[in-house]
């Protein structure tokens, strides 16, 4: 297989989609197994690209039109970027699955139409070894995701929403595509191989000179990057817009936002610290902005969990809270920081995913966002119920389920630097506690409320007396997805020892070692020349 391959089959998929449904008369059987297929094609060569990935002891690199870097565009997959390839096409072939019963409004082929191109972009920006190809990336699952987090666009949130995500959006890419500009008029190359091999003194073929000493337009091109991703991943104070967007997005968007197009900046910045850049002079700098910043984002999201009504805004501020985790990781700057990173974003999707899902199948049944709205529903839901105790125990860090453990590596990695930063890891997570405790008892003791319905978000209005009690209990097809999840939530903790000495270390080991990365690169552009 072909390691390009895989972001472009569900772009590809994603372009003839609405042409299927205009032929067919936008059946909607044909548009939901037309996209599903796709997800599933995209899973399993998602497998594919990992077993290449963890059998090979260097970086999988593929040139398009086997135009050689740095002239060329390349995708660079090491260990670290197939684990999260391979989690992000599980999690959208989840969400795919869960969105076929839970979105019930007419043009499903568009809905279906951006989650293929969100994950595209997703792909792509998790596999692209070119740092303006990573700025085409970011376009791609933005466009996607602005267009479909107001899917409701009858909805006055969902377009305020869309509207906030869009603006911020477009102003953070366009600060990164201005950090390309200074690195690239100092070092002559957008190649992320290429741009190691400069910073560190090894020779590139086909390639320039750098011009004088990069530090200054380094700088520039840190702080411009970071400016990006302090709005991209939610980080205080660029957090602004994720809690309107999560409001008014569809449940199944939320999701797939929240698990790995929020983790995308969170990811760059690892790569150019960790690899491009490894050793940068101002690292010092650098790592205060996140322990400052990552902070006070973890502060906020635990905090604001506890006064929100709506519980959209409640999971869209944990959400907040872990990026703040993984934001003041980056700063540690050791093997065991990648380590902790790559096993949280891992974790943190699967067990976020089945929290925004079960939350989903409460709003399915009673068509209601708001907590007070939701008070006993989890009696009628008890598998849900379940479940979704099962997602907050684990988010909050209860072992033996699969957060607790990156939890305690980010914890382990931050006591390196200061036992105040792994401090509020603690504490924190004993906020968000209580937040998700009040809401577990308002869904399972909570009186019900008038207007309750049920069969989807949105598609009953707020004031309709449907009864004084909630009809129907749980919805199977939406279970069965949260049942996967589960699974994999308590799997992923009682396995998570062995997971991390055979997968997770090894991805941590690769992701510095910038030798590896520079010659994998190198050995295929001396490859094509020799044989020109």
């Amino acid at each position: 297989m072909e390691v390009g391959i895989v972001p472009v089959i569900p772009l590809g998929f994603a372009f003839f989609l609405p042409f299927i449904a205009f032929a067919t008369g936008k059946n909607r059987k044909v548009v939901i197994a037309y996209a599903l297929t796709a997800q599933t094609v995209a899973f399993l060569a998602g497998i594919e690209l990992f077993k290449m990935a963890y059998s090979s002891n260097e970086p999988l690199v593929y040139a398009f039109g086997n135009w050689i870097a740095p002239i060329g565009i390349v995708f660079e997959v090491d260990r670290l970027s197939a684990t999260l390839v391979l989690t992000a096409t599980i999690g959208f072939l989840m969400a795919g699955i869960y969105s076929a019963r839970f979105i019930r409004e007419h043009g499903i082929e568009f809905f279906y139409t951006f989650l293929l191109g969100l994950e595209a972009g997703t792909l792509g920006a998790f596999m692209t070894g070119d740092a303006f190809n990573l700025f085409v990336m970011l376009e791609v699952l933005g466009a996607s995701a602005y267009a479909i987090v107001g899917f409701y666009r009858n909805r006055s949130e969902s377009i305020e929403g869309a509207f906030k995500y869009g603006i911020s959006g477009a102003v953070a890419t366009s600060l990164y595509f201005l950090a390309l500009g200074f690195v690239y008029a100092s070092l002559g190359t957008v190649n992320m191989a290429d741009l190691s091999a400069k910073f560190h003194n090894i020779s590139f073929p086909v390639t320039v000179k750098v011009f004088g000493d990069p530090t200054l337009a380094l700088g520039i091109f840190f702080a411009l990057t970071i400016a990006m991703v302090l709005v991209k991943s939610a980080i205080f104070p660029g957090h602004y817009w994720l809690p309107d967007a999560y409001q008014g997005a569809p449940i199944p968007v939320g999701a797939v936002l929240s698990g790995f197009v929020e983790v995308v900046g969170i990811y760059a910045l690892m790569r150019f610290l960790y690899t491009v850049f490894q050793g940068i002079s101002f690292s010092h700098w650098l790592s205060l902005v996140f322990f400052t910043l990552g902070t006070a984002t973890a502060f906020l999201g635990s905090l604001m969990m506890l006064v929100q009504k709506d519980v959209k805004r409640l999971i869209a501020y944990s959400t907040i809270l872990h990026m703040g985790y993984l934001f003041m990781t980056l700063g540690i700057g050791t093997e065991l920081a990648v380590l902790a990173i790559n096993f949280h974003i891992v974790n943190h999707a699967i067990a976020k995913m089945l929290l925004f899902f079960t939350v989903g199948a409460f709003i399915y049944r009673t068509g209601k966002t708001k907590i007070d709205d939701l008070a006993g529903v989890g009696k009628k839901m008890p598998v849900t119920t379940f479940l979704f105790g099962i997602a907050t125990l684990s988010l909050v860090g209860v072992p033996p389920l699969n957060v607790f453990f990156s939890k305690m590596l980010i914890f382990d990695a931050l006591m390196q630097k200061s036992a105040w930063l792994a401090s509020v890891v603690i504490i924190t997570s004993a906020i968000a506690a209580w937040a998700y405790f009040k809401l577990f008892v308002t869904l399972w003791r909570g009186k019900p409320v008038e207007g309750h319905g049920h069969h989807g978000e949105g598609e009953h209005e707020g004031d309709t007396k449907i009864s004084d009690h909630i009809e129907g209990g749980e919805v199977w097809v939406l279970t069965s997805v949260n049942l996967i999840l589960g699974l994999l939530v308590v799997l992923f903790g009682i396995f998570a020892p062995v997971l991390i000495d055979s997968y997770f270390h090894g991805a941590a080991v690769q992701a510095m070692d910038y030798q590896s990365y520079i010659e994998a690169v190198r050995k295929l552009a001396e490859a094509v020349l020799a044989s020109a």
